[in-house]
Parts: structure tokens; C-alpha cells; sequence
């Protein structure tokens, strides 16, 4: 099973996801409970990222344009990196900077974020989770196959 959370500095944990099946997560708020309604479901089954909330569509992800909740966000990845590193804008402001510290070969992912403080936890970890791709993270260095 594959798990995050996200977390501000001295804060408690702000949200966290688990796996729901094959390439699927929920994402979960601080107050809720592993078998709650999820806030977000990532669901990475279709052609590209499906985003919704008890079977209703919230989102969707188009190559580097994510439409969550009415909000449009365009990620910008650093290319020719091993590591992750990405930055989120809705309009002209950056609103969430993104920066893997892990090694390459660790089953454990660690990433140093800045985010907007406005910017709900939730939508956070789900616009991570997108460009982080659990689904295709390995377990003890295996590849999960599409």
C-alpha cells in the first residue's frame, strides 16, 4: 500500500492519502479517519488523471494544465532532473514550490514544499500526488507495469 501526507512546519499533518485500489487514492483531511469519505480521489485509471469527490468529477488534469475545483493550476517541472521538481501557479503567482530530497533508489519519497498558505492541504497533496505518480512509484525498486 502506498501512503503520503503533507504536512506545514510545526503544523500537524494537513492531509494525507492512501491507496483505494489499483492507481487510486484518496486524499484525506487532518480530521478524518483512513475509511472516511475521501476530500479527493486521484484516480490515475483513465488516459489522463480523473479528480472527483463521491462520484462527482472536480477535476482533470490535461498535460500541464489542472483544473481542480473550478481553479486552474499549470505545473512547471524542471526537465533533465532525477529528482522531482516542479512549481504549481494559478494565474500569474506560484503557489506551490516543490523539491524532492530523497534519494533516487529510497522506497520513501521526501519532498520540501512551499506552498501558498491559502492553499487548501488537501489540494496540495492532490496536485503532488499528479506530478509524484504513486501509482507508478516503485516497492523495493519494482517498477508497477501500465
Amino acid at each position: 500500500m502506498i501512503s503520503s501526507s503533507f504536512a506545514l512546519d510545526g503544523e500537524p499533518c494537513g492531509a494525507f492519502s492512501s491507496q483505494a485500489g489499483r492507481r487510486r487514492q484518496h486524499v484525506l483531511g487532518s480530521t478524518d479517519r483512513i475509511g472516511d469519505e475521501p476530500r479527493l480521489i486521484v484516480d490515475f485509471n483513465k488516459g489522463q488523471p480523473l479528480l472527483s469527490v463521491g462520484g462527482r468529477q472536480v477535476g482533470e488534469r490535461h498535460g500541464n494544465t489542472v483544473l481542480l475545483w473550478e481553479q486552474e493550476y499549470r505545473i512547471h517541472r524542471a526537465r533533465f532532473r532525477r529528482k522531482l521538481h516542479f512549481s504549481v501557479t494559478a494565474g500569474e503567482r506560484t503557489v506551490l514550490k516543490v523539491r524532492e530530497t530523497s534519494r533516487h533508489n529510497s522506497t520513501v519519497h521526501t519532498y520540501v514544499t512551499h506552498s501558498d498558505p491559502a492553499l487548501d492541504p488537501v489540494a496540495v497533496l492532490g496536485l503532488i500526488l499528479l506530478e509524484a505518480r504513486p501509482d507508478k512509484m516503485g516497492v523495493l525498486n519494482e517498477l508497477f507495469g501500465r
